[in-house]
């Protein structure tokens, strides 16, 4: 059984912008994905609302991926691939980053997850870094509004690149999610059911290539 962690944020945890509830395990792209799969996977969910990649929030305590990658990697292991979906919540006006700094933000998990001191002697598992859906201009008016500015915007348009060039300088797998789904016009932010089960066939279509 080949073993996937998926570490990322509200959209791993599969936040519903409907209701404000999570969507269930016929819904979210983690469960979605493990049906496509079969049997011989195993996903592990490891999805929090406001998950950064290295941004502190004080009003949001223990939301840095970095903070808690390395418990949670070695909890799980052995893995085989670590799936990471992250940045959107960097891109709050709180953090005011540029493109740039969330795509080092991405790197230091990557350096994490590289280092072969961290995984007790066992295997390195391959890695594929996300690239998350772009913010959609209706944040500005809903509720996320006051977290996520027109800046917001125009940099979640701009991670893709750097992400991608990461990923080629430790040679490792990328994927843009914002080539396959969409945010909901709801919140501007989360994806609705069908990005859900976009993201979890394009997914699965690039682990397939990775794994097998």
């Amino acid at each position: 059984m080949k073993n996937i962690l998926c570490y990322g944020d509200s959209n791993t945890f599969g936040y519903n912008p409907e209701n404000g509830e999570r969507f269930g395990i016929t819904e979210r792209w983690t469960c979605l994905l493990q049906n496509i799969l079969g049997d011989n996977y195993r996903i592990i969910e490891e999805g929090l609302g406001g998950r950064t990649t290295v941004f502190n929030d004080d009003i949001m305590p223990f939301r840095s991926g970095r903070d808690y990658l390395l418990p949670c990697i070695q909890s799980h292991q052995p893995l085989d691939l670590v799936v990471v979906m992250l940045g959107t919540n960097d891109l709050k006006v709180l953090f005011s980053p540029t493109a740039f700094d969330i795509s080092r933000g991405m790197e230091e998990l990557v350096k994490i997850l590289k280092n072969p001191y961290n995984w007790d002697f066992m295997n390195i598992p391959k890695i594929l870094i996300v690239s998350p859906i772009h913010v959609a201009p209706s944040v500005l008016i809903g509720w996320l509004g006051e977290h996520f500015g027109s800046a917001s915007i125009e940099l979640s348009r701009n991670l893709a690149n750097h992400y991608e060039k990461i990923a080629s300088s430790y040679a490792i797998e990328f994927l843009d999610a914002a080539k396959y789904a969409s945010a909901s016009d709801l919140d501007g932010i989360h994806l609705d059911a069908v990005g859900h089960r976009n993201l979890a066939d394009a997914l699965s279509r690039k682990i397939k290539d990775i794994i097998e």
